[in-house]
């Protein structure tokens, strides 16, 4: 685990909340001058804490309106296989995030599509053609209550065992 103090915590929680933001500005905000800022933040990108940048879109403006979890199970619970699915996954544009999980579905997938028939598509001339697939689960998202890319850094938290 890295090791974070609260200039690190403070650039983390100031980058979540704007990626754009200038490393003057971050500087300022911070306390520190640039150099020493842009330092750390390179340290941060360069020890994995940082994994990039990116950009948050509204998906019914880019024609991608219905979000969909499908719960998986394979069949077959085999180290070849499971690794054989995960790269079907990697390859579907499809399927923002893939999460391997206990219960009784082996794996959960944040999937957007434009709308259900797209997504009826997607499910059967893709997700049911991937070898091991035994049975698919799907909600259908109706309303987003609450949606976040930002992880609470807290200050108390003990960072380093």
């Amino acid at each position: 685990m890295v090791k974070l103090d609260h200039i690190d915590k403070k650039i983390i929680d100031l980058l979540q909340e704007n990626g754009r933001i200038t490393n003057n500005e971050l500087a300022k905000r911070v306390g520190l001058t640039t150099t020493p800022t842009l330092e750390r933040v390179k340290r941060l990108e360069r020890e994995g804490v940082i994994k990039g940048f990116t950009t948050l879109i509204d998906k019914k403006a880019v024609n991608r309106g219905l979000t969909v979890f499908c719960s998986i199970k394979l069949s077959v619970h085999q180290m070849g296989d499971m690794v054989e699915f995960s790269k079907h996954i990697a390859g579907l544009p499809e399927i923002l995030s893939c999460y391997n999980t206990t219960g009784e579905y082996d794996y959960l997938l944040h999937v957007v599509v434009r709308d259900t028939n797209d997504y009826e598509k997607f499910l059967r001339s893709k997700l049911t053609q991937i070898p091991g697939v035994e049975r698919i689960y799907t909600s259908i998202v109706l309303s987003v209550l609450k949606e976040n890319s930002k992880i609470e850094v807290n200050e108390d938290e003990a960072t380093e065992e």
